[in-house]
């Protein structure tokens, strides 16, 4: 009677323990949309900037593109007026943290901090939620993960890499996107960099011509934004380095 008693007890006990475990566990990040669809998410990370944004809006326009812009707190409370700019040219617009530092190291409540920082300043200048979560250098842990769930957001990185950052030519950057693409790819730019407007036509004609068509993470994954009023102010993971 005893022994059943503790052995039922226990089976309960490492129930329990199982159901948490699998409660804290996260989704993991999104690399890329369907393989089943011929869509590409273009995404830009960093800025707003004051110079090479409004450039690279100009551009997508003249392309009849739309984008994801993954944007950091402390230059978005720098430059409000072109994130509502992004935002009214039908660009989705996202969180990259506020510091732009490395999410990895923080601790827990200085990461929600950074993040809820971020999407504030965000808010405080659009009519909706921010979504999308993406972490500086491609840096993350599992808590990472659990927090931005928690906190509503889906983490997004990337299957293709552009390399701008690293001075990189429009046109070996154009080769490097074209020789990699598949179906449901999410192509890494950064809004602050001049080759990047410079190789986007190329890379944009030469993709259209394969059938390719160019949606915002917003259609890619889920297809809608709710909206706000505007009143409405562990192991580690490196893709990339910023």
């Amino acid at each position: 009677m005893h022994t059943s008693f503790l052995r039922t007890l226990c089976l309960i006990l490492i129930l329990l323990v199982s159901l948490n475990q699998n409660r804290a566990e996260a989704s993991p990040p999104v690399y890329s949309g369907s393989r089943m669809v011929h869509t590409i998410a273009i995404t830009f990370d960093d800025g707003p900037h004051q110079i090479l944004t409004p450039a690279l809006l100009d551009t997508l326009d003249a392309l009849d593109v739309k984008a994801s812009f993954f944007l950091v707190g402390k230059m978005v409370d720098r430059y409000p007026a072109l994130v509502r700019e992004i935002y009214a040219r039908g660009h989705t617009v996202a969180n990259h943290s506020y510091w732009h530092n490395n999410s990895s190291l923080l601790s827990p409540e200085e990461f929600l901090d950074d993040l809820r920082r971020c999407s504030e300043s965000i808010e405080r200048n659009i009519p909706v939620r921010v979504r999308f979560f993406r972490p500086p250098g491609g840096n993350y842990t599992k808590n990472v993960l659990s927090l931005v769930e928690e906190a509503g957001m889906r983490t997004v990185l990337w299957d293709i890499n552009s390399r701008d950052y690293t001075g990189v030519s429009a046109a070996r950057m154009t080769a490097r996107i074209l020789s990699k693409v598949s179906p449901g790819s999410i192509l890494l730019f950064h809004s602050g960099v001049s080759s990047t407007i410079n190789a986007l036509p190329e890379i944009v004609s030469s993709l259209r011509s394969k059938g390719f068509d160019f949606v915002t993470l917003d259609e890619m994954l889920s297809g809608y934004s709710a909206l706000l009023p505007h009143t409405t102010g562990s192991e580690s993971s490196t893709l990339a380095r910023k």
